[in-house]
């Protein structure tokens, strides 16, 4: 069991977190980003949170806050909210992964967590009157949108970062990731 955070898991987590920042940065449009009123969606950007959570849980950790914290530099206050649910989903993620669940339930146990939680921060900016939905949309419409959005496009972000995080393990660079079944 690790119990320490190294300078390696240092480094790691850095890159990661730079990673992390530089995707929606980079990845502005179509078919990187889809956009639905407020809501966002960036092809990979929570890969670097994925693949820190199969490294371990101190990784997890600083990577997801690195992470949300370069959102709120470079996103919309909504959005970068939104993002600090990769905090509790990354966690999750790797608390399990260290108990020996499969990747598939895992996948889906992560994706409900941080589909849920951003729902959740939609509907309080929308209904604490911090963000309006956007033209044509009700608030039980735009949350909607977020939760199936999120669930949608955190498992195609996991399916490509379990296939990077398979190429890194074979090159000794990660762990093993978890069997799929």
């Amino acid at each position: 069991m690790k119990k320490k955070f190294t300078t390696k898991d240092m480094v790691i987590s850095a890159l990661l977190i730079a990673v992390g920042i530089l995707i929606p940065m980079i990845f502005t449009g179509l078919p990187f980003r889809i956009v639905v009123g407020p809501y966002s969606a960036t092809l990979m950007a929570h890969v670097p949170v994925i693949l820190a959570m199969f490294i371990s849980p101190q990784v997890a950790v600083f990577t997801a806050v690195g992470t949300t914290l370069g959102f709120f530099f470079t996103a919309p206050l909504i959005i970068a909210v939104r993002a600090a649910s990769h905090i509790f989903f990354a966690i999750m993620g790797a608390l399990f992964i260290k108990r020996g669940m499969r990747a598939i339930p895992l996948c889906l146990a992560t994706g409900a967590v941080h589909s849920l939680i951003e729902g959740l921060v939609v509907l309080i900016f929308y209904l604490g009157a911090f963000a309006a939905p956007a033209d044509g949309y009700s608030v039980s419409a735009m949350v909607l949108i977020t939760i199936f959005g999120t669930l949608a496009h955190h498992c195609v972000d996991f399916i490509i970062a379990y296939i990077v995080g398979k190429a890194l393990g074979r090159a000794k660079m990660l762990p093993p990731m978890p069997k799929l079944i």
